[in-house]
């Protein structure tokens, strides 16, 4: 957590030095779309939709060339809809839905580019770099109603590439909306014990994000 911590100060803290009209602050907030991968039974696993609330700051190079940096709280979620069999009594088998979640709570680190595409300053294109570090994990059983904590079969840190679009809606000259559909591509094993069929396990999650940009 501190690793992290200064990681933020030494991205964030020269933000603060510049021009202000070369810079931007803002709230984010979202859904995420999560998945795992790396293991066939981690791909078997659905897609849990989720949310993400974060802080944000953006930094103009040029008139439409600029550097982000986001602090993401994010919820990430998998789902397994597959079937189990319990025994009865007397010994017969019966099929039940599992229903169990996988629960991943991180803050996440992007850091992009972006480019904007006409004078206008609305459409835009960004690719980066993503830090996560992982608060909590559980596995929860709707069926069962229980709940086991997984922090510790995981590791604290996750990484990957950033990609996405986006469209800049201007309220005024100093209030702006922007709508954002991003890619995180996890490229960390993110598991600390062993994994089914020598596998790993790797997270990806789309966001659909509305950011509000200010200037001090």
């Amino acid at each position: 957590m501190k690793k992290l911590f200064f990681v933020i100060i030494f991205i964030c803290f020269p933000l603060l030095l510049v021009a202000q009209d070369k810079i931007k602050f803002g709230v984010n907030g979202g859904l995420n779309y999560a998945s795992l991968r790396g293991n066939d039974l981690a791909e078997d696993l659905d897609p849990g939709i989720s949310y993400l609330l974060g802080v944000s700051a953006e930094y103009f190079i040029k008139e439409n060339l600029s550097i982000s940096a986001n602090l993401n709280y994010e919820n990430k979620t998998a789902k397994d809809n597959g079937n189990i069999y319990l025994l009865d009594e007397y010994g017969f088998p019966s099929m039940i839905k599992s229903d169990s979640k996988s629960i991943y709570n991180y803050l996440v680190l992007p850091v992009y580019v972006n480019y904007y595409f006409s004078k206008k300053d609305d459409f835009y294109v960004n690719g980066g770099v993503f830090l996560g570090y992982l608060l909590n994990s559980k596995l929860t059983s709707k069926k069962f109603n229980d709940s086991t904590n997984t922090t510790d079969m995981n590791k604290k840190i996750d990484a990957g590439l950033v990609f996405g679009f986006g469209k800049l809606f201007k309220l005024n000259d100093k209030n702006e909306l922007k709508l954002e559909i991003r890619e995180n591509l996890g490229l960390v094993n993110t598991s600390d014990v062993d994994v089914y069929n020598d596998g790993t396990i790797k997270t990806n999650s789309l966001n659909l994000i509305l950011n509000w940009n200010f200037n001090l």
